[in-house]
């Protein structure tokens, strides 16, 4: 049975094959110390059954108190190709919404690949809605990207 617990910070070393998935923005060590530091309790991960107890999937966000509407923040989600369509990124994101307004935020909201079609899926039935486009915003590729920033409101 997959379990789901807080990412610890040894955890970070053991994610390498799910960071560098082709969907997943890969971020530096420094921004996820300087994240599990600042806002605890808003990272899960996936672990699958057995005695290896590898990761499926993970979640890592933050809360942003510094606009006028504090709102959590996705910074990354994702999951393993082999265990995708499994509700793994459904339960994770429920989770992040469920803290997160716990923890004071109006909404959720967060950036993805305007190419990521399934991503766009997922989100949109999970109630996210696509409230802008941001040009340009990724930089890589030969051409850069779109990002659709996706919003949820706390009700």
């Amino acid at each position: 049975m997959t379990s789901f617990r807080e990412m610890r910070f040894d955890d970070l070393f053991k994610i390498n094959s799910l960071v560098f998935d082709a969907h997943t923005e890969v971020y530096s060590l420094t921004f996820f110390v300087k994240h599990f530091l600042e806002f605890p309790g808003l990272t899960q991960i996936a672990e699958a059954p057995g005695p290896v107890r590898r990761g499926m999937g993970y979640i890592f966000g933050y809360l942003d108190k510094h606009n006028k509407e504090p709102h959590g923040h996705v910074a990354s989600l994702t999951v393993s190709d082999e265990y995708r369509r499994l509700g793994l990124a459904t339960a994770l994101m429920d989770y992040f919404f469920l803290i997160s307004d716990l923890k004071g935020a109006s909404f959720v909201n967060l950036y993805m690949r305007s190419s990521n079609h399934a991503a766009y899926q997922l989100y949109c039935s999970l109630g996210y809605a696509h409230c802008r486009t941001m040009l340009d915003y990724y930089p890589d590729h030969p051409e850069p990207e779109n990002a659709y920033e996706m919003r949820k409101l706390h009700s």
